[in-house]
């Protein structure tokens, strides 16, 4: 970081001991374990000691991790990730190698870019005083208005599939050993939904979203070897995304890498459009709009833009599936979990009410495919 109070590194405090051990515990599901635990005052040491970092500190909400914002003396911000102990290293590892190839290819990209420790590490390990041992990294911060809590403006939804266009050909050429991990956000692992169908509890919905899974073994999974396929960023959720202003017209930052994968370019898209499907007879047009702000960054084939319905589709199902389960088995926090879920029945009924061959010819003529 740039301004930052620069001090040589001490020893550090006693519940926070460097280390290079790899904690084995279960990393099946990352939000059935706590978020690590460290307080603001063992942060700040962690800043100052790793960074060189001193100023304000205070704690951000996560689900997974312990994030902290930094505000230096001068003003400027940055956030201080401490990665959960049973996310897997090499995952982590390719979360912050994707952001330094951005950092490359797209200098003014607005993501977070990664900051050197002292000792010129894009990351540390540090050890808590439960023995567990965590990745930490120094990033900086992306602040403004989050898309989920904003209106749209004019132009804002071509102005996204623009930006997610120009995140994907950043990203373009970048690969990692990790990069071909089994993700279950990831579409193309939709089958593996299958189990977790027993705990949808609605079971019209739960039927539906069987005849999904079941499209999806017979007529799309065969498809999708022959897609264009890379690393994404593979959650261009409303959440993730910062626009200019409450009534925004453009995005302004991307947060968020945990779930970047290796997958087709066509699965990321229909993600970023499953959220912005309306209602009623303008119900396609934020999606045609995005499509068209992509295409004219990053044209898409004729085969991607057939399959964006089935996609869209299936990550509603993906959601649904996984919030059911996770309902289930963490029945305390189930609104939580199942705040989304209203919005993709809403989007999966919009686009049956439509139909697929309609969608697929409003799509064609927003990404002008010949």
């Amino acid at each position: 970081m740039r301004g930052a109070t620069v001090r040589q590194p001490g020893g550090l405090p006693p519940a926070m001991v460097m280390s290079a051990e790899t904690d084995c515990a279960d990393k099946a599901d990352l939000l059935a374990h706590d978020p690590p635990l460290f307080s603001p005052a063992e942060a700040a040491e962690l800043a100052q000691h790793l960074y060189g970092v001193v100023g304000s500190i205070r704690p951000l909400a996560a689900e997974k991790d312990a994030n902290f914002l930094i505000t230096l003396s001068s003003g400027e911000e940055a956030l201080l990730k401490i990665t959960n102990a049973v996310e897997d290293r090499a995952v982590t590892d390719m979360q912050t190698a994707a952001l330094m190839h951005l950092a490359a290819t797209d200098p003014s990209l607005p993501v977070q870019r990664i900051c050197a420790s002292l000792a010129g590490n894009a990351s540390e390990i540090v050890t808590a005083a439960n023995g567990q041992s965590h990745v930490v990294r120094l990033m900086s911060f992306l602040g403004g208005t989050i898309l989920s809590s904003a209106a749209p403006g004019a132009g804002l939804h071509h102005e996204l599939g623009a930006f997610l266009a120009r995140v994907t050909l950043g990203l373009r050429g970048f690969f990692h050993p990790a990069a071909g991990h089994v993700l279950q956000w990831d579409i193309k692992q939709a089958a593996s939904l299958r189990p977790m169908l027993d705990a949808v509890q609605d079971t019209s919905l739960r039927t539906r979203l069987m005849t999904i899974l079941d499209r999806f073994d017979a007529e799309i999974a065969p498809r999708l070897p022959r897609l264009r396929a890379q690393v994404v960023h593979n959650d261009f959720n409303p959440h993730n995304v910062l626009i200019n202003s409450p009534t925004g017209t453009h995005p302004i930052g991307l947060i968020d890498f945990g779930d970047i994968v290796h997958t087709p370019i066509a699965c990321d898209l229909a993600i970023a459009c499953s959220y912005q499907i309306g209602e009623g007879a303008s119900a396609l047009s934020h999606i045609c709009e995005m499509v068209t702000g992509y295409a004219g960054k990053l044209p898409l084939e004729r085969e991607e833009v057939a399959l964006l319905p089935d996609l869209i589709r299936l990550r509603h199902a993906t959601t649904l599936a996984i919030g059911a389960s996770r309902a289930r088995r963490y029945p305390e926090n189930a609104s939580y979990i199942l705040r989304n879920a209203a919005a993709c029945l809403r989007g999966m009924d919009a686009l049956d009410h439509i139909g697929d061959a309609t969608t697929i010819e409003a799509l064609h003529a927003a990404a002008r495919t010949e």
